[in-house]
């Protein structure tokens, strides 16, 4: 492997964990301050702030996660089969936000709808950023 080969893999896998931090962040905020909202020991304000803050850190921890993961998998794959390469990276990042939702809400049946919700809203966002993320290693002019 080339030195600009190697710089650009990393560049892609940068990428997919940048935009699962941030999806991770946004979508932990608003679970974190939802699940806190209307509990007794919580003021409104308290409730957006810590629970929105601590949801913001673990998801943006499960979002890097999941990006770094999803990228490996993806860079491996990309410029022989672009498709394949985005189903891949949608795939591994719905199933393993769908398992980081089951370990933080607990294996409830009640719970599903959640990790159903996490686990389609992290596909949908993998599926768009897709092109973005793997775009180094599809402009290379390297051999296959």
């Amino acid at each position: 492997m080339t030195k600009d080969e190697y710089r650009r893999r990393w560049a892609g896998i940068a990428r997919t964990a940048t935009v699962g931090a941030l999806v991770g962040a946004v979508g932990g905020a608003i679970v974190g301050a939802s699940s806190l909202l209307g509990d007794e020991g919580f003021s409104t304000g308290a409730s957006l702030i810590f629970g929105g803050g601590f949801g913001a850190v673990l998801g943006a921890l499960f979002g890097v996660g999941t990006g770094a993961v999803g990228g490996c998998l993806a860079v491996h794959v990309v410029r022989r089969h672009a498709g394949l390469a985005r189903v891949l990276l949608t795939l591994s990042s719905g199933v393993l936000i769908a398992l980081a939702t089951v370990w933080s809400l607990g294996p409830d049946a009640a719970q599903l709808g959640w990790v159903v919700l996490a686990a389609a809203v992290a596909s949908t966002a993998a599926w768009f950023c897709a092109p973005w993320c793997l775009r180094p290693l599809r402009t290379a002019d390297l051999p296959a």
